[in-house]
């Protein structure tokens, strides 16, 4: 019945675009009766809609990165009568390539032709029916709260995201997530191709992407099938991963009970799930069989590592008001006395807070050791404790944490 349905909406569109193309073919015709004019007028017109070589390659590049996440999909590119339907309201203002499967899923990628971008100040909006809205927030000042002012709607368009700059635009037609809506299912949620081109475009991990796809990872999760959920903390960042597994590889995970030392993996970052996409029972340690499947996602670290060090330094990432943002150490007994609590520490709970802020060891060889930390300001305490590697929390315990805290990082 959905596909029915699917297929009678994208007929509607081609017949509305086409419809569309027709009316306003024939009010030229009337208003213009210079023919050689208006055959001049549109063929500049098309001329300035087709992507350069250049601008070709980048959209190329960016679709193949994209695409290898979801290889149940098999893409090809969308009519062009079905492409200016979806981006009728900016049609003049950017160029586009659209992707289109015969299941149904589709999005959308386009190129600024201004140098300012036509969206990059805009807001968007979700409307009741699920379709987005771009516009400006502004205030209401009879009730003090912000109202929606909207400039462009795109019917269609469940999704889109820009880039930083505003060069490029992502419309998502129809993604996985899109279940979400229809099913009420929260598992189908985070399935949108969108959020791929978020992490390349404005979390400068293309990189990253990369090593996943490398690896036999995703940045999405799979789709109807068994999986495996990670994610790990590095330069103050986290990041998140999905290996797919089969049904035989989840039953040896689960019958498995070789336990593997918390030490060198936290199980709070790692996570199974069924065929569904159910979450499988809570495991209190990763066992082997499931540490060999993901151990070259993380890195492990050893607190015997932390020796001979001559100076420490703290990096706040996000400095508040009488702050420091870089706090150095270098008087021996005060440096002995943070690494003996250091050295101190056991394995932790993580929980999730944002361990944003690096302290920083430098040994005496001139290498350096990178702590992660939870933000500490003027007596708030977020966290008790540090990520050493990439997953593992150590923790000497909260109050002597808070004491290190005060004497010598609260500047």
């Amino acid at each position: 019945m959905k596909k029915t349905w699917l297929y009678i909406f994208i007929s509607v569109a081609l017949l509305f675009a086409c419809n569309g193309r027709q009316e306003l073919k024939s009010t030229e015709t009337i208003e213009n009766t210079d023919i050689d004019k208006q055959t001049s007028s549109v063929s500049e017109s098309a001329a300035g809609n087709e992507l350069t070589d250049t601008e070709m390659n980048e959209i190329r590049d960016l679709i193949s990165i994209m695409e290898v996440e979801t290889p149940e999909i098999k893409y090809m590119d969308m009519e062009e009568a079905l492409l200016e339907f979806y981006t009728k309201p900016i049609k003049d203002d950017y160029k586009f390539l659209g992707r289109f499967s015969d299941n149904g899923y589709a999005y959308i990628l386009g190129i600024s032709k201004a140098e300012k971008p036509l969206l990059m100040d805009l807001d968007s909006m979700v409307e009741e029916n699920g379709y987005v809205q771009l516009g400006k927030l502004i205030d209401d000042q009879m009730g003090n709260e912000d109202s929606f002012e909207k400039i462009y709607d795109f019917p269609g368009v469940l999704s889109f995201y820009q880039s930083k700059d505003g060069k490029y635009i992502y419309l998502g037609i129809k993604q996985y997530s899109d279940f979400e809506y229809i099913s009420g299912d929260i598992k189908y949620s985070g399935m949108n191709l969108g959020e791929v081109f978020n992490e390349i475009l404005n979390k400068n991990r293309l990189e990253y992407i990369h090593q996943l796809h490398e690896k036999q990872l995703r940045a999405l999760k799979p789709f109807k099938t068994p999986y495996i959920f990670m994610y790990k903390w590095e330069h103050g960042e986290d990041f998140y991963a999905y290996k797919p597994i089969s049904y035989d590889e989840l039953i040896a995970i689960a019958e498995d009970n070789r336990k593997v030392d918390s030490s060198k993996i936290n199980n709070e970052c790692v996570l199974l799930y069924g065929y569904n996409g159910e979450d499988m029972p809570f495991m209190d340690s990763v066992n082997q069989t499931l540490y060999e499947k993901v151990e070259d996602f993380f890195e492990v670290r050893s607190l015997d590592e932390i020796r001979d060090i001559s100076s420490i330094k703290l990096i706040r990432k996000n400095a508040q008001d009488g702050q420091s943002k870089i706090i150095n150490i270098e008087d021996p007994d005060a440096v002995n006395e943070i690494v003996e609590v250091l050295k101190s520490s056991e394995v932790s709970y993580m929980g999730r807070p944002s361990y944003e802020d690096l302290l920083i060891l430098t040994k005496k060889d001139g290498s350096e050791i990178e702590l992660q930390i939870t933000p500490y300001y003027l007596g708030i305490v977020a966290g008790e404790g540090f990520i050493f590697g990439s997953s593992v929390c150590y923790s000497p315990g909260y109050e002597e944490w808070v004491n290190l805290m005060e004497k010598y990082f609260n500047k």
